[in-house]
């Protein structure tokens, strides 16, 4: 797609927004702000009057888009049937194009495309992250030693560990179900928080795979999604990343492709569309996002609930943007979380509502999206559970910083988490009768 035929397609968008407002009442931005210009029907004009030369692309323009969540609140809840998150990207590509994007993240989009070049990088930042950080008491991750500009460090903002070991070393290419004939293949996209981050829950999702009859296939050649650079404006960079997820997943074949992050998730099923425009692998794209499935909806579609073990936990849930309104995946973990055993399950209040993590969103507003989060978890407290499930590792680690600020005892654990441990309880309760 060439830039005029991008700028058209914003302004197709752009003439479908009546100036109701309703995006002001669902917008998380907005809600803190208070401001006109946060709102996605502001975001409109602004690219109305570009296009009737009333306005340029100007970095300052460039500042408002980039101060949106991209939870797609706003296109969820449009009467008019506004695209409003794809009016974004794309005039955030436009953007970008014009006026270049932060030298911070050129380097790290950049820097994602080389895929063994930003292994090592993480690896080594796992043997030295004890220099500058240390690890809190509780466990739940690492704070600055000194204070650090930008990002909330300064103001000793909770991180988590980066793995020693990260999630696809600890695996081979393929595992082998635990049943004497398999049911068939599945392909892990495992992203790059579970493999640096969170590998545990990687784990997770691999022992539900292969204990329910499923081989599981790891894919080397699987690199980010790409979504953080082409949120930003950065379609070649983002291009090039979903090229090289889609040659290594058309080459591994597989019946259905797991993800355990909505962001991946959407990225694979949907939002490829927008980058691969015009790609020699647009059409293999469309072959493989059909195969794409959260791990809840793997789990409901092709797993026995009946074998979930009890768990004494008392839990509640965060919908995560990305698997909501992106994969449009809510019924599915409230399916499973109320399938287990012993388990007391409660809705809390606005549970699709924005943590504000928004992947980079919090790095670069970190006061903006801690007030976002504050009221996220207000509710979950509300509940009186002692566990917070959530389907996404950005999420998890957003609350889990918010949690540690404000010195709460609620736990928050990945989807999958939870169902491996309800599965190996219902092992262990077989065993013994």
């Amino acid at each position: 797609m060439n830039k005029q035929e991008m700028f058209e397609e914003i302004v197709q968008e752009v003439v479908k927004c009546t100036r109701c407002g309703n995006c002001r009442s669902i917008c998380p931005v907005f809600l803190e702000e208070n401001n006109e210009n946060s709102t996605p029907r502001s975001k409109a004009r602004m690219m109305e009057a570009v296009r009737d030369g009333e306005l340029e692309l100007t970095p300052a323009m460039q500042e408002r888009f980039a101060k949106c969540l991209f939870c797609k609140a706003c296109t969820a809840n449009c009467g008019s049937g506004v695209g409003t998150d794809t009016m974004i990207l794309q005039a955030r590509a436009a953007l970008a194009e014009r006026n270049g994007i932060p030298l911070v993240k050129k380097i790290a989009f950049t820097g994602l495309r080389y895929r063994k070049l930003f292994d090592l990088f993480l690896r080594c930042g796992a043997l030295f992250q004890g220099i500058v950080l240390k690890r809190l008491p509780d466990g739940r991750g690492r704070i600055a030693r000194f204070p650090l500009p930008g990002a909330g460090l300064s103001v000793r903002r909770v991180i988590p560990d980066l793995a020693s070991r990260p999630l696809r070393s600890r695996f081979g290419k393929m595992i082998k179900a635990k049943v004497p004939t398999s049911k068939g293949q599945v392909v892990f996209f495992t992203g790059c928080t579970l493999n640096y981050i969170y590998p545990p829950a990687g784990e997770a999702v691999v022992n539900i795979l292969i204990n329910n009859g499923w081989d599981v296939l790891i894919p080397e050649g699987q690199c980010c999604c790409g979504t953080p650079a082409f949120t930003t404006g950065d379609l070649d960079s983002g291009r090039a990343l979903a090229e090289q997820n889609i040659k290594t997943l058309a080459e591994v074949g597989g019946d259905y492709i797991v993800t355990a992050c909505g962001t991946c998730g959407a990225a694979l099923q949907h939002e490829y569309a927008l980058v691969l425009d015009g790609s020699p692998y647009l059409e293999q794209w469309k072959k493989i996002s059909g195969k794409v499935l959260d791990i809840s909806q793997f789990v409901v579609q092709h797993c026995d609930l009946s074998k979930l073990g009890s768990l004494p936990f008392k839990v509640t849930y965060h919908d995560p943007c990305h698997l909501v309104r992106g994969m449009d995946v809510a019924a599915e973990p409230r399916q499973i979380l109320q399938s287990i055993p012993g388990m007391e399950y409660a809705e809390m209040k606005d549970a699709n509502r924005c943590c504000g993590a928004g992947g980079s969103f919090s790095a670069s507003y970190y006061e903006l999206s801690r007030k976002i989060n504050d009221k996220k978890l207000d509710n979950a407290e509300a509940t009186g559970m002692d566990y917070l499930v959530t389907g996404c590792s950005s999420c998890r680690m957003h609350i889990t910083d918010g949690l540690s600020q404000r010195g709460s005892n609620l736990k928050v654990l990945h989807t999958a988490e939870v169902i491996d441990m309800a599965y190996a309880a219902g092992r262990k309760e077989q065993t013994t009768c």
